[in-house]
């Protein structure tokens, strides 16, 4: 890995992701979306954030069959918004996440759930969580913000190494796909006009002035596939679009050593 690249990243990445409060973390960052972003009451914040909760936790759980005897990982946790329903079915659920401050909003957030826990973790590895150790592994809303291959590929083998043989992953990140007309367009005249170069849905704005691009690494699902099984794990479904135009979500199994 290149060690410049990645301690960019991570700085770059540590730095939006570490929110001054409890609401900024919530509905600035974990959810944040047009819906989120178009209000301030608590009591309509947190309606739109227990339907989007629902509906992310669905999406990974699809033709999972979690049990209560089972050790489930997120990577990409934050203040452990789907770590908290998924160890109200699991025995015990370990979510690491990059961010400092979200580690610390997670301790009174899982209050009431003492089977989870939140770790703070080097952005790219499980340490800490023994081999052959966990049956299920997942992420959502974590990996599409990896600009890194070599940060995905990285997980990729640490998610292999904590995996029981047979356990699960799920994963969401972005597929390789063709960009709009429009954009493309746009990314052409702009600049032509004077004006900034087009800022598509995949780029964030975190700080006045400074355009970081959190969209991260595309894979073509046949890619993807292959570098799962090049790291042990045997994809056993693809799901394109699923939420997103541009989302991709893999179900993979670690196979027999």
């Amino acid at each position: 890995m290149d060690s410049a690249a990645y301690a960019k990243w991570l700085i770059d990445t540590r730095r939006f992701w570490d929110a001054d409060s409890e609401f900024q973390a919530k509905y600035r960052r974990i959810c944040s979306s047009p819906e989120f972003d178009a209000t301030t009451d608590e009591g309509e914040l947190v309606g739109l954030w227990d339907r989007a909760t629902e509906a992310s936790l669905r999406m990974i759980l699809r033709a999972i069959p979690i049990s209560s005897e089972w050790t489930c990982v997120e990577i990409g946790c934050g203040i452990g918004r789907l770590l908290k329903p998924v160890a109200a079915r699991c025995r015990q659920a370990i979510g690491v996440d990059l961010s400092q401050k979200m580690v610390a909003w997670s301790r009174d957030y899982l209050r009431g759930s003492p089977n989870a826990e939140v770790r703070l973790n080097d952005g790219h590895s499980l340490t800490g969580i023994d081999d052959a150790s966990v049956d299920f592994v997942y992420s959502h809303l974590a990996f599409q913000h990896i600009t890194l291959h070599e940060v995905v590929e990285a997980y990729l083998g640490e998610i292999a190494r904590v995996l029981k043989p047979g356990g699960y992953c799920r994963i969401q990140n972005w597929r390789d796909a063709s960009k709009p007309v429009a954009e493309s367009l746009k990314d052409v005249v702009r600049p032509l006009l004077g004006r900034d170069r087009y800022r598509s849905s995949r780029c964030w704005v975190w700080e006045e002035g400074k355009e970081v691009r959190f969209g991260g690494v595309v894979y073509h699902p046949r890619t993807w596939r292959s570098l799962l099984r090049r790291h042990g794990l045997r994809c056993t479904s693809t799901e394109l679009g699923a939420g997103h135009d541009y989302w991709m979500w893999t179900t993979s199994r670690r196979g027999d050593r």
